[in-house]
């Protein structure tokens, strides 16, 4: 039996349902998947999870000037691997020293990420250094189309990247959604205090690259223009302090906290739309999942999933100023047949960005780096 072993700085509960199905979907194929994975002890985001089969180490972080490094003591976990899997990051350590092995051992590495920093210029010292390194390994796990075709435009082998098509489990998201009632959004509108459905939701981190400061700012010119608006922060993150302070001023916004599961899909069962300005990533699939159309901007520093939004089509992008920003979601809160069609297209979206095909599109790419075929068939799908 092949051996493969994926090393995670973080364990998100979002990526819980992904490791469980991929190692189900490896194990049928012949291959058996290991996972190493540490925390972020100093986080606030209330997002990091344990797995049963999965292996916690701590994660020593080293100091170097103003950067942080990151150290995994993962190495009693490589013997016997046929594949290792690491994050592309500069900051994780291990990173180096596995370049190094597959230079004098040959054991086989391979990537999984954005390709570069896209919280950053694209031509700054780090995502030039981490372009020195981009086609040292032997297989890419791209999130998502654009990133292979930088990796490809790079020098990286186009048929050694594998198109994750980067997700989360939307259909228990949309089962979710679809579960509850008219009832259960009237309790939890009574709860707070709320009586419009002119609702606009933020759910995410509440960190300085979110934004969270423009979204207040534009949702005071949008409560301005529509007199019923409300606003609902779910979440948790070092800038939470300007959200509960504002809130303390404001009575239609609405800070209650990070939730997890069906009670944060219940604020999604409430709002007509959801509000991202800042950075945007996979909480465009909850938006999708969910059939609360996203309205966001053409802020420059975007996760690759940005990609699938469709402008006018499954949600908003509009230019980047508060201004326009708040008019746009003024005028789709008062254009309920513009807002149904992005809801269609939500619709639809939910159904192409599927956790089933990322866990197809990953473990398919294990195979071919494997050079295995596969035991059971995986589907055709969409890429």
């Amino acid at each position: 039996m092949k051996k493969v072993l994926i090393i995670q700085r973080l364990l998100p509960h979002y990526r819980i349902d992904f490791f469980n199905k991929l190692r189900t979907t490896l194990a049928a194929n012949g291959v058996e998947l290991s996972l190493v994975y540490g925390k972020d002890i100093q986080s606030q985001k209330n997002d990091e999870a344990d797995l049963e089969w999965a292996t916690y180490i701590d994660t020593q972080e080293i100091k170097l000037g103003n950067t942080e490094l990151y150290w995994q003591p993962s190495l009693p976990y490589l013997p016997g691997k046929d594949l290792v899997i690491v994050e592309q990051a500069n900051k994780n350590l291990i990173n180096y020293l596995l370049l190094v092995r597959r230079l004098f051992s040959g054991h086989k590495i391979a990537y999984w990420g954005h390709g570069l920093n896209r919280q950053a210029n694209p031509n700054d010292f780090r995502n030039t250094f981490k372009k020195a390194f981009l086609t040292r390994c032997d297989w890419w796990f791209a999130y998502t189309s654009q990133v292979k075709e930088f990796l490809a435009e790079n020098g990286f082998p186009r048929d050694k990247i594998t198109t994750v098509q980067n997700a989360i489990d939307t259909t228990e998201l949309t089962n979710q959604y679809n579960s509850l009632t008219a009832s259960d959004a009237e309790e939890l509108k009574n709860e707070l205090g709320i009586q419009s459905d002119n609702i606009g939701l933020y759910v995410g981190g509440i960190y300085k690259e979110k934004r969270i400061n423009f979204l207040i700012k534009a949702a005071d010119l949008i409560r301005a223009q529509v007199k019923d608006f409300h606003l609902i922060v779910v979440g948790s993150g070092v800038e939470a302090s300007v959200v509960k302070e504002a809130a303390s001023t404001r009575e239609w916004l609405h800070y209650v906290g990070p939730k997890f599961g069906l009670e944060k899909v219940k604020y999604f069962k409430i709002a007509r739309l959801f509000l991202m300005p800042g950075l945007l990533g996979l909480a465009v699939l909850d938006s999708f999942a969910q059939q609360t159309p996203t309205v966001t901007t053409n802020f420059p520093f975007h996760s690759p999933e940005v990609e699938y939004l469709e402008n006018g089509v499954n949600g908003v992008m509009t230019e980047d100023t508060v201004e326009r920003y708040a008019y746009e979601v003024s005028q789709l809160m008062q254009d309920e047949a513009r807002r149904e069609q992005l809801v269609e297209g939500c619709k639809v979206a939910a159904k192409k960005y599927t956790l089933t095909h990322m866990v197809h599109n990953y473990a398919e790419g294990i195979l071919k780096c494997l050079h295995l075929s596969p035991v059971v068939q995986l589907p055709e799908i969409n890429r």
